[in-house]
C-alpha cells in the first residue's frame, strides 16, 4: 500500500466515524466543538513557531498538506501569496459519503486558524472542493 492509499484509508474511515457521531450530536454545537479542538490543537503547534509572518505561515501550512492533495501556488508576493487546491481527500471522502456539510468543518477552521498564527494574518476563499467548486482558491495576507 503507498503512502497516499493509506491516507486514504484513514481519512475515509474518519469521515465514515465523525459524520456518524455528528449525527448523534446536535450539529451546531459538533461544529463549534470541532472548530475550537482544531484551533487550540494547532494552537499548541504555532507555539514552537517564533516567526508570525506570512511566509511562516505558508511553511507551516505546506508541511502540513496531506499526501493526496494537489495544490499549486499561483501568486506569492512578501504580502500575498494564493493557492490553488485541485484535489483534496477530505473533500473526496466526505463527498462520497454525501456528507459535505460535515467535511465543511475542516474548511470552516482555515480562517480562526489564521487568526491563532497572527493577527496580523488575513484570509479569503470564494470556492472550495468541499463545495463542490473545481478548486479551493485560498488567499492568505497581511492586513
Amino acid at each position: 500500500m503507498t503512502p497516499e492509499q493509506a491516507e486514504a484509508a484513514i481519512i475515509s474511515l474518519f469521515a465514515t466515524i465523525y459524520s456518524a457521531t455528528v449525527d448523534e450530536m446536535d450539529f451546531g454545537r459538533a461544529r463549534s466543538a470541532f472548530l475550537r479542538a482544531m484551533v487550540d490543537g494547532w494552537k499548541r503547534e504555532y507555539e514552537k513557531l517564533p516567526d508570525r509572518s506570512l511566509a511562516a505561515y505558508v511553511r507551516w501550512l505546506t508541511s502540513i498538506v496531506t499526501a493526496g492533495t494537489r495544490w499549486q501556488i499561483v501568486e506569492q508576493t512578501p504580502t500575498s501569496v494564493r493557492f490553488r487546491f485541485t484535489a483534496c481527500p477530505w473533500a473526496t471522502h466526505f463527498r462520497a459519503l454525501g456528507r459535505p456539510d460535515v467535511g465543511r468543518f475542516f474548511c470552516d477552521a482555515d480562517y480562526p486558524m489564521v487568526e491563532c498564527f497572527s493577527e496580523s494574518l488575513g484570509f479569503e476563499r470564494t470556492q472550495t472542493l468541499m463545495g463542490g467548486d473545481p478548486c479551493c482558491d485560498h488567499h492568505f495576507f497581511v492586513k
